[in-house]
């Protein structure tokens, strides 16, 4: 079953390609026709009143141009470019469309779309049908109408290709069931649901509520689900089909007196509004669909744009020219207009550029804009919680893509998400994020390939971001680790207390209470029972010992006497003596008593070698123990080394080494453990000495407090 449906998929992609490039041939052949057989016909006044084409104009109105200064040569010239600029357009569009989502099915059928429209509203169907050399092409026009009529329905499923809100299903099948009725022969009783046998108020009245509610589907995504830079190509596209609409319009109201300059003014109209709409509709697809293609589209947008100002720039000055002279000394107008057109066309270039850049890549042309935005987004994100998700939602903002997400690895492979924006897609493009060569994450974008969604120039910025964003997530990684840190010390902290109040309760205390009691029975059995008071204060003698003993033990637990008394080499050494027995030799080196320490380093130390040495003697099975201590560039080295059998490879680490590495984390230090089965056991702790230890910990403060005021 899979595989039939995956048969008849592709024999429809197949075939809608066939389709795509049987109409484009078509547009072509069709288009380069119609714009020979106009050249040298639309300065010519048309012999009927009310001309064939819509394009061409009778005796009165190209007098009425004349008085303003239009000949009827550059009217001509002008209608002519006009149509070929409008029919590029759509051409450039579309090319683009079918070149880089030719593989997405909607985008193969919106480049079919704006090139088969494109090819119906800039080629005169009229000269066609006047020309006997070409009146074959009656047909090729009719297969292309029907085709590029069908654009309201396309244009109900921009962008996603669904229908948003889900009842303008119910116009857009009425449209294709009218064009399909047109179409086929049917019996004359469907004349009467036939659109094209209704009056003309009332087909204009169908055609005007359609092309509304076009515009009311993009209005509906345009207050519920456009981001900032959606919204702006929605505004393009309204403001591109308000012209057409309204020319349209107008057209439709317009009768054989009607003033060649309104008529004029109704064809630039209308031809504006079609020069602009291809663009429009491939923003809105590039944003959602295609989006490696903006380098292409930015390039062609600008250089359409440039020609179609440089054209009007060139109409207007002649026409204003040919105005005040009166149509004298024409070569020198020209000379002027050319030479004026040719001196604004280098700042014209930049600042359509500039235009361009931001309406196809939004902020990303403004790169320090974005990362002024960003810093002020972080300085008043009061939380990490808030920081995170602020950082992501900038950098798809800034990036326009759908979804981005900031991930950590832990534990090796273990990946993490610790926020994300958008929704997830299946392109994604992934930024490794490191501070000073070391990876604190990956910055995840929905866009397949990062650098074509920047403008050539400006693509340092995404380094820029990433570095800022980096310094964010390292920040944020510090702050927990310190959190995590201060938790453990109040965990620690709390569970000493416990434990000593626990060991004063239930064995100082105690066994003073027992002394107290048998002290009162000496007292009371003085004089009567010597014997018995005797054994009493015996008793409690012992009890006192007793006492005396867990003091010594409870002191010891806190900080070894012997490092205050002796040092801590003199301390090693009389640990050392305690491990040490026929079956294990205990070696110490290194050991200097000139060493000066702090009191927390020392006890850190003491602490790791006990818990070593006691590893040593009940699992290792060890006849040799090694502990060398060095110091080295300000960092004292600690190794702790046995000839045992080692540590099975699946056999993670126990309470023991956990708690050497958190007092040497403590201390801003490093533990590794190298070990392997019968191949002993090696521990190197690396500890700072007390002037990088400071600075270690003010720094860790430093950036905590950082953190916690952003």
């Amino acid at each position: 079953m899979g595989n039939v449906r995956n048969q008849m998929r592709f024999a429809g992609r197949a075939g809608l390609h066939g389709i795509w490039w049987i109409a484009a041939a078509a547009s072509f052949i069709a288009t380069l026709i119609s714009h020979g057989l106009g050249i040298g016909v639309y300065e010519k006044a048309c012999e009927e009143i009310r001309c064939a084409s819509f394009l061409m104009l009778n005796t009165n109105q190209l007098t009425d141009l004349a008085s303003v200064g239009i000949s009827p040569d550059l009217y001509g010239s002008l209608t002519v470019i006009l149509l070929a600029m409008q029919n590029i357009s759509a051409w450039a569009v579309g090319f683009l469309l079918y070149r880089y989502g030719w593989k997405d099915p909607y985008c193969v059928v919106a480049s079919l779309m704006l090139i088969v429209t494109g090819t119906i509203f800039s080629a005169d169907e009229a000269l066609v049908a006047l020309s006997d050399r070409f009146r074959f092409l009656a047909d090729w026009f009719f297969a292309l109408n029907v085709i590029g009529s069908t654009y309201i329905f396309f244009l109900f499923l921009l962008p996603t290709g669904r229908f948003v809100p889900r009842w303008t299903v119910i116009p857009a099948t009425i449209w294709i069931f009218e064009i399909v009725i047109g179409m086929l022969p049917l019996p004359p009783i469907f004349q009467y649901v036939n659109v094209l046998h209704l009056p003309p108020a009332l087909l204009m009245v169908y055609t005007t509520v359609m092309h509304l509610l076009v515009m009311y589907v993009q209005w509906h995504r345009y207050r519920n689900f456009a981001t900032p830079e959606q919204k702006r190509q929605i505004r393009w596209f309204w403001g591109a089909m308000s012209c057409y609409f309204v020319a349209g319009a107008l057209g439709a109201l317009e009768s054989p007196v009607t003033n060649g300059i309104m008529k004029l003014f109704d064809m630039v109209l209308l031809y504006s509004g079609l020069l602009f709409l291809p663009f429009s509709i491939g923003m809105i697809v590039l944003e959602i669909r295609v989006r490696h293609m903006s380098s292409a589209f930015n390039r062609t947008l600008v250089y359409f744009v440039l020609s179609v100002m440089s054209v009007t720039l060139y109409a207007l000055l002649v026409g204003v020219l040919g105005f005040f002279l009166q149509g004298k000394m024409p070569t020198m107008i020209a000379l002027i207009a050319t030479g004026s057109v040719a001196a604004m066309f280098q700042p014209l270039r930049e600042k359509v550029q500039r235009a361009v850049n931001h309406l196809v890549f939004g902020e990303r042309d403004e790169p320090y804009q974005v990362l002024s935005d960003l810093t002020k987004r972080i300085e008043v994100s009061l939380t990490q919680q808030d920081l995170l998700p602020t950082i992501v939602e900038m950098a798809a903002r800034a990036l326009r893509a759908p979804y981005a997400a900031i991930e950590t690895r832990h534990d090796g492979d273990e990946v993490r998400t610790l926020t994300s924006f958008g929704t997830p897609v299946e392109q994604r493009s992934t930024i490794v994020l490191d501070v000073k060569g070391e990876a604190v994450g990956q910055l995840v974008v929905g866009i397949d390939r990062v650098n074509e969604a920047l403008p050539p120039s400006q693509r340092h910025m995404l380094n820029d971001l990433v570095r800022q964003i980096s310094i964010a997530v390292q920040t944020i990684r510090l702050t927990e680790e310190l959190h995590l840190s201060r938790e453990r010390v109040i965990l620690t902290r709390e569970e000493e207390r416990r434990r000593v109040r626990r060991d004063l309760h239930d064995g100082l205390g105690s066994t003073l209470a027992s002394i107290m009691l048998r002290l009162d029975e000496a007292i009371q059995q003085e004089g009567c029972l010597p014997d018995s008071s005797r054994k009493a204060l015996e008793t409690a003698q012992s009890l006192a010992r007793k006492a005396i003993t867990d003091i010594r033990q409870l002191v010891y637990s806190l900080r070894p006497p012997a490092l205050d008394e002796f040092g801590l080499t003199f301390a090693l050494k009389e640990l050392a003596l305690q491990f040490k027995d026929p079956s294990l030799q205990v070696v110490l080196e290194g050991f200097d008593r000139r060493l000066t320490l702090s009191a927390a380093a020392e006890v850190a130390v003491y602490r790791i070698v006990q818990e070593a040495l006691t590893n040593v003697v009940k699992h290792a099975g060890a006849s040799r123990c090694e502990i060398v201590l060095r110091l080295q560039a300000s960092v004292l080295h600690l190794d702790i080394s046995d000839n045992g059998k080692g540590l099975p490879e699946t056999l993670s680490p126990g309470i023991g080494i956990r708690s050497i590495r958190e007092r040497a984390a403590e201390l801003g230090g490093t533990c590794e453990l190298q070990s392997s089965s019968g191949q002993g056991t090696h521990i190197s702790v690396k500890l700072p000495m007390e002037e990088r230890r400071l600075l270690y910990d003010g720094e860790r403060q430093r950036k905590a407090a950082d953190s916690a005021r952003g």
